[in-house]
Formats: C-alpha cells, sequence, structure tokens
C-alpha cells in the first residue's frame, strides 16, 4: 500500500515490486491480486507485463492516501524539501522502538546536509541526499528498499497523494 498510496502516479510490475521487498514472487502475486480484487488497484496489459497501480475510482482512495501520508510523516519530507524543484525519493521502513523510515532522495541541492535525522511524535524520520551510484548500491543491500517515484514540488509542497 505504501509504494502506490503514496504518490498517486507509482506503477509496478511484479517482479520489479518482488526485487524492492526483497520477497518472494508468491507472496507479493497473492497481495496484488488481493488489492485486485478489491478494486484498490488496478492494471494494465503492457505487453506480457501487468502493470499494478493505485485505483483513484476506489471508494476509500482519498482516505487510503491521507492515512498512508500520515504514516509515513510525508509532511516532515515536504518541509525539509521545499526549496527542490523534483526529488527522485526512495524509502525504506525499519519497524523499531523508534519506528524509522529513511527517505533517500536522489538530487542533492547545494545547500542541504548529506543526512538528517527528524524526531516525530510516531518515531524518526532520516533523509539521505545520495547519487545514482550510492542508491544502486542501496537497492542491493536495504530491503525492502522501493522507489516512489519523480516527485514534484508544487508551490512549497509535494504533493499528497489525491
Amino acid at each position: 500500500m505504501l509504494k502506490f498510496f503514496l504518490n498517486p502516479g507509482t506503477e509496478g510490475y511484479l517482479r520489479s515490486i518482488t526485487r524492492e521487498f526483497g520477497d518472494s514472487t508468491n507472496a507479493v502475486r497473492v497481495e496484488l491480486n488481493r488489492f485486485v480484487d478489491q478494486n484498490m488497484l488496478t492494471y494494465r496489459m503492457e505487453k506480457n507485463l501487468k502493470i499494478y497501480r493505485a485505483n483513484p475510482g476506489y471508494e476509500a482512495y482519498d482516505d487510503i492516501c491521507e492515512l498512508v501520508q500520515r504514516y509515513m510523516n510525508w509532511s516532515k519530507l515536504a518541509e525539509l524539501l521545499h526549496f527542490s524543484d523534483t526529488a527522485n525519493v526512495f524509502i525504506k521502513e525499519e519497524v523499531t522502538d523508534n519506528h524509522l523510515f529513511h527517505f533517500v532522495v536522489e538530487e542533492e541541492p547545494a545547500d542541504f546536509q548529506k543526512d538528517q535525522i527528524i524526531y516525530t511524535s510516531t518515531g524518526q524520520i532520516r533523509v539521505y541526499m545520495r547519487n545514482t551510484e550510492d542508491i544502486l548500491e542501496m537497492s542491493e543491500t536495504w530491503k525492502p528498499f522501493f522507489h516512489i517515484g519523480r516527485i514534484k514540488n508544487t508551490d512549497g509542497c509535494l504533493p499528497l497523494g489525491k
């Protein structure tokens, strides 16, 4: 749900999602089918691939987007990146006593510190500014590590899934 409902344009196919989450193909397929059966996700065929995405026509779409954004402390990241035009964002979740999200942002504005920790009422978020090579390395060792997409900044806010 995090992958598809945080950024409305996010798409993925079975094997790419399996790689991102480091899970078995069968487990991911079962979950995707459940979401499709519930009408939460839709898919389109592209050659022999099913490309999945959130269904904006789903009755609780806006509510789920808002819930996921609150869970991820998305507004904190938006505040931090308020000066960036676009950001390619990746996420890793770590469930600990201090529930932790790692946001990895591909572009590096000149006036931004390399790494930052933001404390919230629900835990911490860590923001890392990395180049493409570092991100490829992280994607191999950090699981789950998934791509949210290229986020466009409009009027000082990242889009909030609507």
